[in-house]
């Protein structure tokens, strides 16, 4: 996995989510990325990442998604009098991965307050794995949370079902949904339009 500023690439002046006051070099810190062992704790693997991550800049608060469509997640940041840098992650993982973006009718266009509950079944297993989310509004001053629901899926191929509960009681049922592809999802129509791997959308 690697983590690379493609705004610094594209010749853009860029310079933490952490940082202290932008005049004073000295106050510079990097970004901090850990990965979750799964058994209560967590690993840093800031150092090992990428010069998107270990580079010292002063910044103010992101915003995480997979911007560039390809299934693992980017994010941008933003920087204290500087332009922002956006930050994608380079993957080796081939795992795979759903999204979600939802249209809302009765409920307000963008469904935010919107539930999901995903069921799929891990390779050489019978039983199905539950995962429940919810997808809420904006977060703080200088961040944002995209829009669009992203479920891994590491090496499962399908999600078996997908329920969609809208704030307005509505509840979307989708079954047998093929992995690394981007759905969108009208209240109370289902799916209205797909999208593979690699195409932003709309």
């Amino acid at each position: 996995m690697n983590f690379v500023n493609v705004a610094k690439e594209s010749g853009l002046k860029t310079t933490t989510i952490f940082g202290g006051e932008h005049e004073n070099k000295s106050l510079l810190e990097t970004k901090l990325l850990y990965r979750n062992l799964r058994n209560g704790k967590f690993e840093d693997i800031s150092e090992a990442v990428g010069p998107g991550i270990s580079m010292p800049s002063a910044s103010r608060g992101c915003a995480f998604g997979d911007f560039d469509n390809d299934g693992d997640i980017d994010f941008v940041v933003n920087c204290v009098n500087e332009a922002p840098q956006s930050i994608r992650c380079d993957s080796s993982m081939s795992n795979n991965w759903i999204k979600v973006r939802t249209i809302g009718v009765k409920s307000n266009r963008s469904g935010i307050g919107r539930g999901y509950v995903a069921s799929r079944t891990w390779p050489g297993k019978r039983n199905r794995t539950r995962r429940s989310m919810n997808c809420a509004a904006a977060a703080a001053i200088s961040r944002r949370a995209i829009l669009r629901v992203h479920f891994g899926l590491e090496k499962t191929e399908k999600v078996d079902l997908l329920e969609i509960r809208w704030p307005s009681g509505t509840v979307d049922t989708l079954k047998d949904l093929k992995a690394n592809q981007l759905v969108f999802v009208k209240e109370g129509e289902g799916i209205v339009r797909k999208v593979s791997s690699r195409v932003t959308d709309s």
